[in-house]
């Protein structure tokens, strides 16, 4: 799954020091790293879906160089 880290307009931007996410598939009862590939801004995460019928659920945790942080969690993301 591709990833993007992006910035809110006029706050001071700092490169990525961190980028985590992680994946559950029990609507987020249960939480598993997902593998990153890639550099900076642009990573790849590597979803290994059960072969199995059901939903996905994501969250992420990044931090910048200017001490900037998110986290963000979507459950059921598809």
């Amino acid at each position: 799954m591709p990833l993007y880290v992006q910035r809110q307009r006029g706050v001071a931007s700092g490169s990525v020091r961190s980028l985590a996410v992680e994946v559950s598939y029990d609507d987020g009862r249960t939480w598993r790293p997902a593998p990153l590939t890639g550099t900076g801004v642009r990573r790849v995460a590597i979803v290994d879906h059960p072969a199995r019928d059901g939903f996905v659920s994501l969250r992420a945790h990044a931090t910048d160089s200017a001490g900037n942080q998110v986290d963000e969690t979507i459950i059921r993301a598809y």
